[in-house]
């Protein structure tokens, strides 16, 4: 620039000049903005007192920016005035002051020039250079990245601004956008974020026969870092175990990083094998979310990552953090999250984070998400020929395959002279056929041949793999490794080691570490498992592991230091050698585990407010007891006192480690929680029923958690536990209600009553008797429901004269029944069809609930009991009384402000409640009331829009299924949205049908007038 010294005072106020200039292009490069061309440094004759020129519909604007980091005297400031004045012909002028002035400056002009006085601020201009860069992103239709990130780009754009300047050229609003933007993409992020620790030591270092997937790997990654908008989010690569898919995206995750990472901001890898997979029903991704919540997030994701939000919450946000950049994330080995084919929804994710986080990235993300699984993922099915494409990986081509058996050393002839089907093959082509093409066993048997007959293919005899059965994961890998075994028991001393090692790995279903290895080291040998292994020297251990690493039977790794970290295997490899091991060896088996469990037990200090990590000890310990048969002493010793906390319920209630609770429970069981284990009391087999049915509720696997619950019911019940019985009863009912077996739900309501009664206890007979008048209210009864209520009341009132009204869940239910007239009457002027109640009461009625709500609101600011879920209920009723008031008011009146201005305050902080209280059977109510009054205030589309309500709502209930949200939300689709021209669903009469036909299937009476009203107004 003309000068950067001298006025301009140093080199700090030299950076303050030069982003000050970057400020004003930022500014002038902003939607809305008039200008139509600028000059930086002009050097043109009469014009070298201006820093930039720039010109608009109301003329030409000249600047001149001075800096300095002393002070600015008035007669100095006078003086640039006077000979920018004198310079000028028909630019209106600015000075424009970076610094302090010695004095004060009349007014905020000098004769003709305009004077604008900002402070040296290094920081401050950079943050409004980042909130330009923010918004030159989205006029440009770049990423939008985070404030930190965008701060980052500014500090690069003062760097290339110095160096444009010098060129003195003139820009229209094109190119200075275009050129901006140049300079914005190719702006160095914050420093790339990089752990593929989890899946790199998969990584072969030759990768043969997946050319055609890892081209398409590549071509994706391309179109990210191309910020192309037609390419997949979200990548899955779908194979049988064995097939190669981890070695597949390993491989080409190590080349990506020897690329240094081309385009790429953060890179995150999981292996959901190495997090513990033997029961699906146990997998869980709380550790995941933690992890990656922490690993791509700021201050604020980490403390959600340790907040007790759940996994629902966490995986939504995930997807934000994530997909906001160009993030690359590998989740590998998903099918423990998944169902097995052999349910009635198979693929189907049970989880409900890893289906939040997936979701939302194949809805929006600027990265690349590369999922691989042995089953299809159909809760991506709606983005399968859009943003989630999903890939089979075939198995190896017959040339590959004879190729892969080649670099082993085997050795065979190439003459094709052996008959396959209509064919004459070779030897290789044969043993490739013979096996299918899996890619884990042509490894095991090139190393198999290689190692124990000098690369001979014609001991290939010695492998039985006709017996291998057809439909068995693996059952051509288990045969050569029956015959790796017969090797490794001739071999002597040596091969009897490698197979102890193999064997130990089959204690685990997660990779082996050090510490673990220890204690199963120690003298004395556990009999039939440990002896070849005991008083080795750590070079003698260190052989064995080589031995089988060369035979890529093991994967050891070693920390910086060379210290042994882990050992793992094929998964497909743990679970054949677990199976031999627990069958063969029972007492080895059980030993083992007790060793195990007794050394996590004594050498885990969790400490007083314990993280997630600081439990997985534990958890593990729980596993292995319960292997060794000891579930009693881990219940007693273990989970009870040192997971729970006691009563305190610590991992789900402090963690939301609702997934991880529910993995230990189920070892807890003979059978994934349908047998409890025979070495447990009786009373036990209750407890254990009704924490399973908890966890799965809370988890949002609602059918699943139908019988436990009926198992606890019954168990408690033939334990005469009258108490525990009528707690059963009521959240069988509450759960059957949820899932739409409305009479189920009426029967087991009675009986929770009829339980409680026999108790004599005043809270149970109370409380049970709401959950009986709940699914009374829901079925039609209206009467029988209103006597219900009353009478709990009227104990509530005689027990607590202090505070008479239901409060909590009892008292929200209650308001919905008291609110059920001015429901229906606002949605007979919402959808403007014949109101047939008077509206004055039904506006008294509004005030009554709501006083009601305020009144148990006081209850709780009196104590310290009440839950985030009772403050959102009763914000919740607050907030439906006044929307129904402000539609009657208007209809009635003509008035609605006040109303309309209290429901949009109270539903706000009723849906946030509901959020942070992780009450996910209750959410959906929330956003149905919201997206109600959304709509009415015109808020119909976007990220807080009715739709977006609408959507979520449809997003929870579905996956319970939660049957009678999935109606009222039907309904809410249809009376909202059937006069838009563009419906956002399929039609108001599928909405309707859809609506009609849950309705009448689950005995919901409570909406047929209402379905009734709905079908005038919108059927013809």
């Amino acid at each position: 620039m003309s000068t950067l010294s001298g006025s301009r005072g140093g080199a700090i106020a030299i950076r303050g000049f030069v982003v000050q200039t970057l400020v004003a292009l930022l500014d002038v490069a902003k939607p809305g903005s008039t200008f139509t061309e600028i000059t930086l440094e002009p050097l043109e004759a009469g014009n070298d007192k201006f820093d930039y020129i720039w010109k608009d519909r109301d003329g030409t604007h000249a600047v001149q920016v001075k800096s300095t980091e002393g002070t600015f005297m008035p007669a100095q400031v006078k003086e640039w005035a006077a000979e920018m004045e004198k310079a000028r012909t028909e630019e209106d002028c600015t000075l424009l002051l970076i610094g302090c002035v010695n004095g004060k400056i009349p007014g905020d002009r000098i004769g003709k020039v305009a004077l604008n006085l900002k402070n040296l601020d290094t920081n401050g201009l950079l943050n409004e250079a980042a909130h330009g860069v923010g918004t030159l992103r989205e006029t440009a239709g770049l990423p939008p990245l985070p404030a930190s990130e965008n701060r980052e780009a500014a500090k690069a754009l003062v760097l290339e601004l110095e160096l444009f300047s010098i060129e003195q050229r003139t820009l229209d609003r094109a190119d200075l956008i275009a050129l901006l933007s140049q300079w914005v993409s190719k702006a160095p992020t914050q420093e790339l974020k990089v752990d593929i620790s989890r899946i790199i030591k998969c990584a072969p270092a030759d990768l043969i026969g997946r050319e055609t997937e890892t081209a398409l790997l590549n071509d994706a990654w391309g179109k990210v870092q191309a910020h192309e908008t037609k390419r997949p989010h979200v990548l899955t690569l779908v194979a049988l175990g064995g097939e190669g898919k981890t070695s597949l995206i390993a491989k080409w995750a190590a080349d990506l990083a020897a690329q240094d990472w081309p385009g790429c901001d953060a890179a995150f890898a999981w292996s959901f094998y190495s997090q513990g997979t033997r029961e699906q029903v146990a997998a869980s991704s709380d550790l995941f979310l933690k992890e990656a919540l922490t690993f791509f997030g700021d201050d604020a994701d980490k403390a959600f990552a340790a907040s007790p939000a759940g996994a629902f919450e966490k995986g939504q946000r995930l997807a934000r953090i994530v997909g906001q950049r160009r993030s690359l994330l590998i989740l590998d080995g998903l099918e423990p999250l998944q169902y097995a084919p052999t349910v009635p929804t198979p693929g189907e994710l049970k989880d409900q984070g890893v289906g939040a986080l997936l979701k939302g990235l194949a809805a929006a993300s600027y990265g690349l998400c590369v999922v691989t699984t042995r089953y299809s993922l159909p809760d991506l099915r709606a983005f399968w020929q859009t943003t989630a494409s999903e890939v089979k990986l075939l198995r190896l081509s017959r040339a590959a395959g004879v190729h892969l058996l080649q670099s082993f050393g085997v050795k065979g002839s190439l003459f094709r002279n052996i008959p396959f089907h209509r064919e004459q093959v070779n030897e290789f082509e044969k043993l490739v056929e013979d096996v299918q093409g899996h890619a884990l066993t042509l490894n095991l048997l090139g190393t198999y041949l290689r190692d124990a007959h000098a690369g001979d293919i014609r001991k290939r005899d010695l492998v039985k793999l006709e017996e291998a059965d057809a439909e068995e994961q693996g059952g051509h890998a288990f045969r050569v490794m029956e015959a790796y075994e017969r090797e490794f028991e001739r071999e002597g001393d040596k091969g009897r080691r490698a197979l102890a090692v193999l064997r130990l790995l089959g204690l685990f279903d997660r990779p082996l570490t050090s510490d673990c290895l220890g204690p199963l080291l120690q003298a004395p040998a556990i009999a039939g498992l440990t002896e070849p292994l005991i008083n080795l020297t750590e070079a003698q251990r260190n052989m064995a592991f080589k031995r089988l690493e060369d035979a890529r039977l093991l994967t050891v790794n070693r920390d910086a230091s060379g210290a042994l970290d882990t050992l793992d295997e094929h998964p497909l490899l743990r679970e054949y050698f677990a199976r031999q091991l627990r069958e063969q060896q029972p007492d080895a088996w059980r030993a083992a585990h007790r060793r195990l469990y007794e050394h996590l037990c004594a050498s885990t200090h969790e400490g007083d407010q314990p993280t997630l990590e600081d439990l997985q000890p534990l958890y593990q310990a729980v596993a292995h007891g319960c292997q060794a048969g000891m579930q009693r002493q881990a219940l007693e010793r273990v989970y009870f006192p040192r997971i729970r906390r006691q009563s305190e319920d610590y991992a789900s209630r402090k963690l939301g480690a609702f997934g991880s609770e529910l993995g230990a429970v189920a070892c807890f069981f003979e059978h994934p929680l349908s047998q409890p284990a025979i070495s447990l009391p009786p009373p036990y087999h209750a407890w254990l029923y009704s924490v399973a049915a908890f966890d799965l509720r809370a988890l949002g696997r609602l059918t699943e958690a139908l019988e436990p619950m009926r198992a606890a019911n019954q168990a408690t019940t033939r334990l005469g536990d009258w108490k525990n019985a009528a707690i059963e009863a009521s959240n069988l009912s509450e759960l059957e209600l949820s899932l739409g077996l409305v009479s189920r739900a009426l029967i087991d309501g009675e009986e929770s009553v009829t339980y409680a009664d026999r108790t004599g206890d005043a809270f149970s007979r109370m409380g049970f008797r709401t959950t009986h008048a709940n699914a009374q209210h829901q079925s039609g009864r209206r009467a029988e429901a209103d006597a219900l209520f009353r009478e709990a009341e009227d104990i509530q009132a005689e027990e607590h004269p202090d505070s008479p009204l239901l409060y909590s869940l009892q008292g929200h239910r209650y308001c919905d029944l008291l609110l059920r007239a001015p429901e229906q009457t606002a949605w007979q002027a919402t959808l403007k069809v014949p109101m047939r109640a008077v509206i004055a009461p039904l506006l008294e009625c509004c005030g009554t609930v709501s006083q009601r709500a305020t009144q148990t609101l006081q209850y709780y600011e009196r104590g310290n009991w009440a839950s985030l879920l009772d403050y959102a209920l009763d914000h919740l009723t607050l907030g439906r009384a006044a929307l129904y008031e402000s539609v009657l008011e208007k209809s009635e009146r003509g008035t609605q402000k006040a109303a309309r201005e209290r429901a949009i305050a109270e539903l706000n902080v009723a849906v946030n409640g509901l959020r942070h209280a992780n009450s996910q059977d209750q959410i959906p109510s929330g956003l149905l009331t919201r997206a109600w009054l959304r709509f009415l205030t015109g808020a119909l589309s976007g990220p807080e829009g009715a739709q977006a309500d609408l959507d979520e709502a449809w997003e929870i209930a579905e996956r319970g299924p939660m049957r009678l949200d999935m109606a009222d939300i039907h309904l809410h689709r249809a009376r909202l949205f059937f006069r838009e021209t563009q419906y956002p669903w399929e039609s108001p009469q599928a909405d309707l049908a859809a609506a009609e036909k849950l309705i009448n299937e689950c005995g919901y009476h409570r909406r047929d007038e209402e379905l009734a009203d709905a079908k005038k107004a919108i059927l013809p």
